[in-house]
């Protein structure tokens, strides 16, 4: 019996050394180890090997004078960071300018969405961005490569996507870590408006030519940005994405697809995942484009959406135990930094979870959530 307890009493000491159960805050900004706030936008939040890695915009330390972009703010001139973590709590900086060739022009051209994934048949790390030398110009989606997940990134020749003629404001990346197929999900420009996930080559960086038009919306809002993930629990791929804006403080919806294969047929989500504050419904006919407010058309300054940001992702990340997964909504809270820095604007992470139907269920905004990693 001494021996069994022995044994019992290992067990438990090593279920406990190996599990760390984090708090993750919204209410304040995440700061690096030596004090300065993240300065990692509308990016990436991954996992290789046993380290966490947020991969983001930088922006200038400019004010953004109003509830939405002014085209300079946010905008010029930007490069992407790198900020790892063994803990998703203590963050170091590793490099303000992972892909050094975007200095050449990134005083007139804007660069956002860094996507990082390791490509594991070419010992690759893969990058896709959006990139103005193309967006709302054609339809070739720009992407870098790098032997190291520190970079430098180099930027290689574009895929051009055949979904669509002109790809419009969003880009977003996604693997699949059973198959190791990538795709990109994108909104196009030219007519019909629509939203498509295309399938990439085994190295990701040419298109397959095989591609899937999931929603098709002429008239505003089109709908963007969001993230593209794979349940790995139930095998049931995702898209959550939101109504269209630029930089606006109240946030944007929730709009879900699901399907059981990327390339497949799509459907939409019935349940809206983000709805306004205190489960308000957003007044859409009154919302002709970007500059009004859904929950509070009358008002900029109004009522926001539940989560009162910008998505630009889904993070995947395993649990403690490896079996599981965490899926963490990953958005951008406009005008939310207490200095009024754009640099320094608050990120929203969002624990999601599942109904019976696999569903996404409509998310709340907690000021921190535990998780186990």
């Amino acid at each position: 019996q001494r021996s069994v307890a022995v044994v019992l009493l290992f067990v438990v000491c090593v279920a406990l050394v190996e599990s760390t159960l984090v708090t993750l805050r919204n209410d304040v900004p995440r700061r690096d180890v030596d004090g300065h706030i993240l300065d990692a936008h509308d990016g990436c939040l991954t996992k290789f090997n046993n380290t966490y890695y947020i991969y983001g915009t930088v922006y200038e330390k400019c004010h953004q004078p109003g509830p939405i972009c002014n085209g300079q703010c946010g905008y010029y001139p930007n490069t992407f960071s790198l900020y790892t973590s063994p803990d998703l709590l203590n963050w170091k900086l590793i490099s303000t300018n992972i892909v050094p060739e975007f200095t050449k022009d990134n005083n007139h051209i804007p660069y956002w969405m860094p996507n990082v994934s390791y490509n594991k048949r070419t010992q690759t790390y893969v990058m896709i961005f959006w990139s103005g030398h193309y967006g709302f110009i054609n339809s070739n989606v720009p992407v870098a490569t790098s032997k190291s997940p520190f970079g430098p990134f180099i930027v290689q020749n574009p895929i051009t996507m055949q979904g669509g003629k002109i790809i419009s404001s969003t880009i977003n990346f996604f693997t699949d870590l059973d198959t190791g197929k990538g795709y990109v999900r994108y909104n196009t420009r030219d007519s019909p408006l629509r939203h498509v996930v295309e399938e990439l080559t085994d190295d990701w960086l040419q298109t397959t030519g095989k591609f899937s038009t999931f929603f098709i919306k002429n008239n505003y809002p089109w709908y963007e940005g969001g993230g593209m993930f794979k349940n790995y629990e139930t095998k049931t791929f995702y898209i959550q994405m939101g109504s269209d804006c630029c930089f606006c403080q109240w946030g944007a919806s929730g709009k879900v697809f699901y399907a059981k294969d990327p390339i497949g047929a799509w459907t939409e989500q019935p349940v809206d995942t983000n709805p306004c504050s205190n489960n308000h419904v957003p007044n859409w006919p009154l919302v002709v484009n970007g500059s009004i407010n859904p929950c509070s058309p009358n008002n900029a300054y109004g009522m926001n959406f539940t989560v009162p940001a910008q998505q630009f992702n889904v993070a995947v990340l395993p649990d403690a135990s490896g079996k599981k997964h965490h899926y963490i909504y990953y958005g951008e809270r406009s005008r939310s930094a207490p200095d009024g820095l754009k640099a320094h604007n608050y990120q929203a992470w969002v624990p999601l979870s599942f109904d019976e139907q696999h569903h996404i269920k409509a998310m709340n905004f907690p000021p921190y959530f535990k998780i186990d990693v």
